[in-house]
């Protein structure tokens, strides 16, 4: 869409929207940005919009803002199913989420990644090796600033690296990455998506307008991922840990290759690899298959997987008081996630979980909690329901934290030398933090508190 002169509503004022009102404000759309809740923008932000041109509306929605209306873009945490965006579809109005804008407008070719989990420690990686090539390289969408305020400032011959939700996802038009990685498919936002069948609809989108000359990377031992080969209509990579494959990236007895046509070169082996968890090396075979196909080479490659040590917020080691060693793994807001972080331990883990409940099956969860955890630790509004899960399965022991330094002072006094803490919620952050970053802060300045209090 060529936008001067058009009228554009950007509906949400956190960072996407923000980002993008500012964006389209620059190149010659007259914008407003609306919020239905009463929010104030930071001072900066709000001077740096309204100096562009933007009008600002918050604390009501009603259909009069689709007056005149030639697009409305939606921040990713605005649902399809509100009233606004419901009457500017039977209006005919141009639905598209922030990531079609950044699409738009960016000069340098998009790479992205989505999947349910393993997104940001696997974008964080892909950035890196990208950056091992010399061009420019950014990132943005769900991590960093928004995408089209990135994509904007971009210069053609770089990449644009985008973390993408099902939610980024769900309202895309022409959005075509070059190369993209899909990392696995697991139940989550059930809530917004309705079915698991809309979910795997929303991720799918990714490849959805991509060429035969793109790169689209499947992780072939999930098994959603891998039925998606037949819909793909770009060059396949496959990644797996349990078989060979002739295009992508395998893992064979501590080693991960890179094949192309057949052919396997060794790229690195676990030694040098130092995020801990086979969800890890998921995670570094899809790095390895697309950049490799990218033209980087495998000694680049090699390189910065050994100088990377994991990304914050995400199985994170925190310190190791009286040989106990506590994880911050707050980023992990689904019990997949918490699986996948379980596993990654032989030592004996006290766990700490619990937050705003996403209302997911526990049954099986509670199961592989009791085999690999030597006692549990629920908090924040989920601890009633999660109780009674792990009852069921007979998890046991099981204790109660009426706050994160409870929590830490608990479990410290729970474990042993050699065992590990773990925070792994399971659940989003929103009972008691405003964000999952928070809440990690919030975990390790209590490990710290612990420490400064046993030396005195």
């Amino acid at each position: 869409m060529e936008y001067g002169d058009k009228h554009i509503l950007v509906l949400g004022a956190g960072a996407s929207g923000i980002g993008a009102s500012w964006v389209l404000a620059q190149v010659g759309a007259h914008v407003v940005l609306n919020d239905y809740k009463p929010v104030t923008l930071p001072a900066d932000e709000e001077k740096r919009l309204v100096s562009a041109g933007v009008e600002i509306i918050t604390g009501l929605q009603d259909e009069s803002l689709l007056d005149g209306v030639d697009r409305i873009v939606i921040s990713p945490g605005i649902s399809l199913d509100i009233p606004i965006v419901k009457a500017a579809q039977a209006r005919g109005i141009d639905v598209v989420s922030e990531v079609e804008v950044a699409y738009e407008l960016s000069k340098s070719p998009i790479v992205a990644v989505t999947g349910t989990n393993g997104k940001t420690t696997t974008t964080t990686l892909l950035t890196k090796v990208l950056e091992g090539t010399g061009k420019p390289v950014r990132v943005g969408g769900n991590i960093g600033d928004s995408l089209s305020e990135v994509a904007y400032s971009m210069p053609a011959d770089g990449f644009l690296v985008a973390e993408l939700s099902s939610y980024q996802l769900e309202t895309i038009k022409h959005f075509r990455p070059v190369g993209a990685i899909m990392l696995n498919i697991t139940p989550d936002h059930l809530a917004r998506h309705k079915t698991m069948e809309n979910y795997i609809a929303a991720k799918e989108q990714i490849f959805e307008n991509q060429l035969s000359t793109d790169f689209m990377v499947l992780n072939i031992d999930d098994p959603i991922v891998a039925d998606m080969e037949h819909r793909v209509p770009s060059h396949i990579l496959k990644i797996s840990q349990h078989q060979v494959v002739s295009n992508g990236a395998y893992y064979d007895k501590g080693q991960c290759y890179v094949t192309k046509d057949g052919k396997a070169t060794p790229v690195i082996g676990s030694d040098d690899i130092h995020i801990p968890g086979s969800h890890n090396i998921e995670n570094i075979l899809t790095v390895i298959a697309l950049t490799y196909a990218l033209g980087v080479p495998a000694e680049t490659i090699h390189r910065i997987i050994s100088e990377f040590h994991g990304v914050e917020h995400r199985l994170e080691r925190v310190k190791t008081i009286d040989g106990v060693t506590f994880y911050n793994d707050s980023k992990a807001t689904n019990v997949d996630s918490v699986v996948k972080a379980l596993e990654s331990f032989d030592q004996s883990v006290i766990l700490l979980a619990g937050g705003h409940d996403k209302m997911t099956p526990l049954e099986d969860f509670m199961q592989l909690v009791k085999d690999h955890t030597k006692a549990v630790i629920f908090m924040g509004e989920a601890a009633d329901r999660f109780e009674a899960a792990a009852k069921e399965a007979g998890v046991q022991p099981i204790y109660r934290a009426s706050s994160m330094k409870d929590a830490v002072e608990q479990g410290y006094k729970l474990a042993n030398q050699g065992d590990i803490v773990l925070l792994s919620p399971a659940c989003s952050s929103f009972d008691w933090y405003s964000c999952f970053e928070e809440r990690g802060d919030d975990f390790k300045n209590c490990v710290h508190m612990l420490q400064e209090g046993r030396h005195h």
